[in-house]
This record gives C-alpha cells, structure tokens and sequence, in this order.
C-alpha cells in the first residue's frame, strides 16, 4: 500500500468513530457548547427557570439543555457570536435565579472546523474536555459530586426520621398515657405535656430538615414568579404546623397531632430525594465503567530507521510502553493476543480476530485484515501466527469511538420527565388557586361579620377574626397537597416492589407515564432475542466411499479444534464432546496434532497418522483448493440461508461432513413477539450489527416483516432509528443488553435491558429485565401501563377530594346546615384522602402478567431436517441469567486470557 493510498485510507476509517458524534448534527455548524453543574434543582420548575433565564438574559445561545437526573445544564452557542465571557454570562444569569454553579466544563470551544480557545474568564477559567484525561476526570468528578449528594440526603432523612418517630410513637402508640396529659405551664400559657414534647421535636424537623423547601419555595415565587412541588410542600406543613401551634396556645387539645402531619410529610418527602439521588449516583458511575474500558498504557513502536512502509519482519524497531495520552494519531502500536486495543487506528501489519462486542453487540469476533478499522477498547482475541499485529493509530482520546457512546448517552439523558411536567403542571395552578380560596374565605366571614350579615349568634364564644380565620385555615389544612404529593411515589413504590417479584426493575416513576404509552418496541438481536453465544446446530455427514465412521470425525474434529482458542471452536469442541459421550472419550483420548497450523478468521488443519484433518469456512476451502462438491455446496448454502455458518470438515482433501453453528433464538422470542404485535398493537422492529442474511432468517423465524429489520447497524444506527420512529410520532421502547445499545436505550422513551447484559446498558435504561427473558418486554409494558392508570386515578381521586372539600371547609354551606368544618376535622378529612390514596396503589398488588401461550409450533422454516443431528443446547432455562453473555467489563471474552492494559502500571516504560 502506497503512502497516498494509506493516508486516503485513514481519513476513511476515522469517519468511522466520528459518524457516532456526529449525530447531534452540529458539525456543520461553528459552535461552542459548555456544561454548568447546578446546585439546587428539584423539579421541572426549576429546569424551565434556568431555561428561561439564560434564554432571556443571552437570545443568541441556540440549544439549552438541562439535565435533573445529573443536575448540569448543557448550553449551546454560536461561535461567530463576539461575546468572550459567554460562560460568565450564563453562569450569572443562572445565579441570578437563585442557583449556584459549582463548575463550568467547556465542552468545545468551537466546531471541529476551529478548535480554537477563546475563554478569558479569568475569574474561574472552564475546564476543558477536549482530551481522554479530561474526560475521564469530568466522570469521576461527576461520581464524586452525586455521591456527596446521596450522603447529604441521607443526612437530611435521617435527621428528619430522630424527631418524626417519637411524634409517631406519642400519637400513634401512647396517645392515652396520664403523664401526657398533665398541664404544663410556660408563660401565660397553660399546655398538655404531650402538646410541648410534640412541639419541641417537631419544630426543628419543621425548620431544618425543611429548610430546602422553604428556600425553594422563596426563589420559585419571588424570584422566578413559579409556584412548583417545593411551594406545595412548603404550604402544606406550615398550614399544618401553625395551625398547631395556634391550637396548642389557645388549649386546642387536639390542634397537637398536627405536629405529626408536617414532620411525616417532610421525613418522606426527603426519604424519596434520597431515594432518587441513589439512583442518579449509579448512572454516573455505570458511565465511568464505561470509560475505563480504555486501556490506560499502550506499546508504541518506533521504527530504527526511515522508511515508507513499515515492516517489523524486516525493519529494525524499538518497543517501549508508554501512557495512553504519549499516543497520537499517526502513531504505530503493537497489539498483543488478549489485550485491549489502545486507540481507533487501522491495521497496518498482521491479522486478527477482534471482539467487538462493545460496538456492535455480536458475539462473533471479527476478522481484521491489513486494512481494516479497529476501535478503542475492543479485546484482540486472536493475532497473526506470532500473536502480535500493528496499528496506526487514527484517533485517540475524546475522539474515539468509546469517548463519544459515553457523550452520546450523557446527551440522551438530557430531556423532560413527562411525569414531572405533568405533577408541576398541576401545582402550578392548585397553589394559587388554594391560597387565592382561602384568603378571599377569610375576607368575606370578616366582612359579613363585621357588617353584621352574619348574626352574633353564629360566634357566640369567639370574635369575629377568630371565627373567620378558622374557615381560611380549614380552607388551606384540606387542601394541603398530601393526597397529590402521594399520587405518584406511592403508586410507584407498590409498582415497583410488584414489578421486583416478576423479575423486572423499574428505575423511577418518570418512565411508567411513557411505557404505558408505548407503541413501538426496537429489539436487539444478540443476547437480547437470541441467546448470545454461538452452539453447533447441524452436523451434516456427506455420503463418501470410504464410509468414514461418524465418532472418528467427531473424535478428530474435538482434538484439533481444542488447540485453537476462537468462540466458534470453543462451541464445536463442546459439541463434539457431547455427542462422543465421556466413556468414549476415556477410552480413546483426545490427542494433540502434529504440523498444526492455524488461519485467523478461517480454519486450522492439523495431522494425526496418516490423517491430514482440516476444520474451516469457505475461505478457508478456497485458499487450499479444496474441491467442494455440489451436495457440499448445496449444504452450505441452505446453513448460510438460515443465517447460520456453514464450517468444512475434510480429512486428506476430502470434504467429509458440513457443521452449522448459530447463536440460536430464545424460546420465548417468537411468541413474545406475537404477543406484542396482536393483543397490545405494537409495531415490533429489529435492529441488529450483524449481516443481512442472518438477520434476514432470524426475523423470519420471529414472524418480524423483512420491512420492520435493520442490519449492520452501529450503534449510531441504532440511535438514528431510534430518533427516526419519534420524529414520526411514535413512542419508543429500545430492548438491548450490550455497551452498544447503551445510546439508543438512553435516547428511547423507554430503554429496557436485560440484567444479563452489561452493567452499562442496565445503567443506561429505563427498565432491567433480570431474568432476560423476551416475554418480561411485554410484562414490563403491561404493568407499566396498569401503574400509571393508577396514578392517574391517584390524581383524579385527590383533585375530586380538593373540589368537594375546599367548599364545605370555606363554609358554604354553613348558613343552611349551621356546621362548620373544624381544622382537625379537616386535617381527618386529609389524612383520610392520603389514605384513600394509597389504599388505591395497594391495589397494585393483585397484579397478574399476562398469559402468553407457548404451546405453538415452531416456523416451518426453524424446524430441523430429519437427517441433520440434534442440535446442541448447553443452556437451560435456569442457567441462562449466568451465561447469555460470557463477558463484562473485565472479561470481554471468554475464549483468551486477557492481559490488563486498562490500569497505570507502576513503571510505565
């Protein structure tokens, strides 16, 4: 290969990683991006007041894009804009609305076209993530700070739980207790015991645990002019925290148990925080295993001497092992047989099977040739005849191909929680609506007092104000918001402590309201419709003269193939063994070959006797002309066909048998499937890496329509398919189990992987199907929907109760029935609907899933031939959890012992 033809080559394959990134589109635009880390956000109200903030204060930024799950806002604008302190700018409006940004991280300062530094902020100077170390430090950091948050949430929980559980234990469990009762005289003011032991613990729960509320609640009305979930809560427990103070000071025995009220409200509300902080915590660190799928080391070549075309066999050269970031693009690095390819490059001298698993999610490891692409952070599992090929490096870094499926997933996760939107929505109105209600209440009993409309009669024992005042906070004690606080975590809760018992984790309320809305489902072929690990499936023995025996093929079929160390000679090995039975192999074992030679990517032959025995594809055949019959032929094709990989067995020329080895089809894939597509009227697609024909056979054996597949995908494929069917309309479910689904599952509505898959793809969905079964897809929607129906109930229940309550606490009805609604029976009224409330989401726990029927029959097209052996299943139902997927993070396959290039060794050269 020329010097021209190698440098045109190398622009090809670095389009390869950057078509990942450059799916945000914004490459054709000159751009500069950063990303602020706010302090606190709790609600979409907040997301939408920074939002509109920055919009206002900075018209010309063009993309805002905010993040609750990992509390950053990404902030996009034009690099022609002449505007140098653009981040000090944002920073300040964002501080201006009563938040604080902990750091600022300059995403790029430019589009690719100029990679130039502008910032002069001199008083906090961005830190930039142009590099791989940068990267990985803005991860760790990202970890570090939402760890920090989950122990001060748990904090603020557990301070709040000292004093809610001795109010619950004096209310609930001593209530009666004569000690309680004894008057206890402070001041002018005679009280019960109890009364003062209720105040005292809950008033530092009421104004310390609550403190946050109370702040948000401050900046929400008067600096942003919103009223969102913190007003509500804010509202709530002081409504019911100063009506018992009042009561305890004016001999209202009763007044104290509301105490309890506001202390419960608080402790559950910063329960849940915690709870979702957790959450958040784990992503980020999935996100951070990710990266450290990088190797950390890399063993650079530099040749001895000039010369245009490199070769090792020939040309002097000196190895040294040095950092990842000493490596630049141009760079030549040796990759040893079970390491970690250091960096995105092409293959310069040698061969090898990679396992690219983390891309494209196929367990088949493929075949580089001198040529070909490879990408950071996939394994070598085999190399060339002395173990070792040679790379030059196109792309490190930020600009790998892993580093932009981390930023993809970042980037998908960066979107509104339709639930959220929905709740805020609701507190927006019901908060000024309740206090606008109650004050106006208060208003008209004064004045009709005052003007004597209302006889003296009416309020013989107290005065006009007082009279009128306990209408306006009976008013605000029954329409506090417990019952739509509750609406939602409740139902949530018992979904998902119902949805545990199944096999299935759901992650948040926010993705039930969109999974109950689903109507398209995206599968991922391997590891999530088939079982991800490749099994011998046909043993075709052609008729020949000789009458060769069938246990002697088999027996040097296991004995030569037991050299090598490919997935697919691990499965026939495997095979071989079964079918031969151990007795026959103790009594004749397995030998090791002589003059053995092995073909990466293609076969391996080797001599026993007088025996030349040769295993490999149909490459293979060819290059040692090995004359395939017509039967042969026909054979292979029909396998090929199928979507299998039709394997030669010969022995001294001769081809003697035909083997077909597939990664076979879950048995509960087919009807699952049908399932979906007739009783719940979901259009059901499959996007897979690997090649048509395979992916062709396998849709028909599913029933899936050849229009409803799509192959050799990458995962920018997949992410466009994704984003392709919602530009339609459509709501989205994305079904994986692989690194590179990851994209896809975060940018979906829902993204659902199963627990056998990467921790990356559980991290980055929606829903973890634990069991990895196909037919928990339809369980997972079904309860899903039967959740937020729930909820939905739960929000109609609770808005009915405030409609009917507020006018009989207002008084209404007072001058035609004489009955007015104490505060403590409004505060009964409350508690009651809160537990009308969850009484309705315990109901959750009669959930069944629904019954599939597996008792149809295979496709025609998936039955076996009659004369083909038995295939070879080694996975049982109760093993598959365990071993769909042989590899994870520190074990990317299970066929070569790997050699750890991930960590910094102590001496780097």
């Amino acid at each position: 290969m020329s010097e021209e033809e190698r440098s045109t080559h190398s622009e090809e394959i670095t389009t390869t990683p950057q078509h990942v990134g450059d799916i945000e589109d914004l490459t054709t635009q000159i751009v500069c991006s950063a990303e602020f880390w706010i302090a606190g956000m709790t609600c979409t109200v907040c997301s939408g007041t920074i939002e509109q903030a920055i919009r206002h204060e900075l018209p010309q930024v063009c993309a805002v894009a905010i993040s609750l799950a990992t509390d950053t806002a990404t902030v996009t604008w034009p690099a022609s804009s002449h505007d140098d302190d653009m981040t000090c700018r944002i920073k300040q409006a964002i501080e201006a609305v009563g938040y604080s940004v902990e750091k600022v991280v300059v995403l790029n300062e430019s589009s690719p076209v100029n990679n130039n530094n502008n910032s002069t902020n001199d008083e906090e100077q961005p830190m930039s993530t142009n590099t791989f170390d940068d990267m990985e430090e803005r991860w760790q950091q990202l970890q570090q700070r939402q760890t920090e948050k989950v122990q001060g949430r748990r904090n603020a929980f557990l301070w709040s739980l000292v004093g809610t559980v001795p109010i619950l234990s004096l209310t609930m469990f001593l209530p009666h207790l004569r000690i309680l009762q004894r008057p206890v005289h402070i001041w002018h003011f005679a009280m019960p015991l109890e009364a003062l032991i209720l105040w005292m613990l809950a008033t530092p729960v009421q104004f310390l645990s609550g403190w946050e509320f109370y702040k948000g609640a401050f900046f929400a009305i008067f600096v942003a002019g919103r009223a969102g979930m913190d007003v509500l809560i804010a509202l709530g427990t002081t409504a019911s925290y100063s009506y018992a103070v009042v009561g305890v000071l004016t001999e209202d025995t009763m007044a104290a148990h509301f105490f309890e009220t506001s202390a419960v409200l608080i402790c559950f509300v910063l329960g849940g925080k915690w709870m979702q902080a957790v959450a958040v915590r784990r992503t980020s660190q999935a996100l951070t295993q990710l990266l450290e799928l990088q190797a950390k080391t890399a063993i650079q070549v530099t040749p001895l001497s000039p010369t245009d075309h490199f070769d090792p066999s020939r040309d002097p050269y000196r190895e040294t092992v040095v950092p990842i970031q000493n490596i630049g693009a141009g760079d030549i690095v040796k990759v040893i047989q079970g390491t970690s390819i250091p960096a995105d490059g092409i293959v310069l001298v040698g061969e090898m099977s990679v396992d690219e698993s983390m891309v494209t999610g196929e367990a088949m490891p493929v075949l580089k040739t001198i040529g070909a692409s490879v990408l950071g952070g996939t394994v070598c599992v085999e190399a060339g005849s002395e173990g070792a090929s040679f790379c030059q490096v196109t792309g490190v870094g930020a600009q790998t191909a892993l580093a932009q499926i981390v930023q993809l997933v970042h980037d998908a996760q960066t979107r509104t929680v339709p639930i959220q939107t929905f709740a805020d929505s609701i507190s927006a109105l019901f908060v000024p609506a309740v206090c606008s209600i109650s004050v106006v209440t208060f208003l008209v009993w004064y004045a009709l007092c005052s003007t004597h409309v209302v006889p003296s009669s009416w309020y013989e024992n107290e005065d006009p104000m007082t009279f009128s005042i306990l209408f306006a906070i009976a008013c605000l004690v029954i329409s506090c918001p417990c019952a739509l606080g509750l609406a939602t975590p409740t139902a949530v809760m018992v979904g998902t402590g119902v949805s545990a018992k199944v096999g299935i984790l759901l992650k948040g309320g926010e993705s039930l309201e969109v999974a109950s809305t689903v109507d398209s489902v995206v599968f991922d072929k391997t590891g999530t419709l088939t079982k991800g690990k490749p099994v011998v499936s046909d043993f075709l023995k052609l008729d020949d003269k000789e009458h060769t025996n069938e246990n002697q093929i088999l027996w040097l079929l296991a004995s030569l193939e037991r050299s090598l160390e490919h997935p697919l000679a691990k499965a026939i090995v495997q095979f071989a063994e079964e079918k031969l039975g151990e007795e026959y192999i103790e009594e004749e074992p397995l030998e090791q070959p002589s003059d053995f030679r092995s073909f990466t990517g293609r076969g391996a032959l080797g001599r026993f006797g007088n025996t030349l025995m040769a295993v490999g594809n149909r490459a293979f055949a060819e290059m040692h002309n090995y004359d395939v019959s017509f039967v042969a032929e026909e054979c292979m094709q029909s396998l090929e066909e199928e979507g299998k990989t039709a394997v030669l067995i010969a022995l001294n020329g001769i081809v003697k048998a035909i083997l077909g080895i597939v990664d076979e089809i879950k048995e509960d894939a087919g009807p699952a499937i049908a399932y979906l597509r007739s009783e719940m009227g979901i259009d059901v697609w499959m996007v897979t890496g690997d090649n048509t024909t395979t992916a062709a056979a396998v849709g028909r054996k599913l029933s899936i329509p050849q229009n409803r597949i799509i192959a050799e995908a990458l995962p920018a494929t997949k992410l466009e398919h994704v984003r392709k069917l919602q530009a339609e309309g459509k709501v989205v479910a994305m079904v994986g189990d692989g690194i590179n689904d990851s994209p896809a599952l975060a940018q979906a509505d829902v993204g659902l992987s199963l627990g056998t898959g990467a921790a990356i793809a559980n991290e980055a969905s929606d829903v973890v199907l634990v069991k990895g079964h196909v037919v928990d897809v339809c369980t997972a929607l079904d309860l899903s929907r039967a959740i937020f129906r729930r909820i939905q109930w739960n929000f109609v229940w609770s808005l009915i109760y405030n409609c009917l309550g507020i006018p009989v606490a207002a008084g209404v009805f007072y001058p035609f029935l004489r009955v007015r609604l104490p505060p403590t029976v409004a505060a009964l009224a409350m508690a009651l609907s809160s537990v009308s409330v969850v009484m309705s989401s315990l109901l959750l726990r009669l959930y069944q899933p629904p019954s599939i029927d597996f008792s149809s029959r295979q496709p025609r097209s998936e039955r076996r031939r009659p004369q083909r052996a038995v295939a070879f299943d080694s996975d049982s139902d109760a093993m598959m959890t365990e071993r769909l997927l042989d590899h994870d993070f520190t074990e990317l396959t299970e066929t070569t012992e790997l050699v750890d290039n991930r960590t910094v060794p102590s001496g780097s050269e």
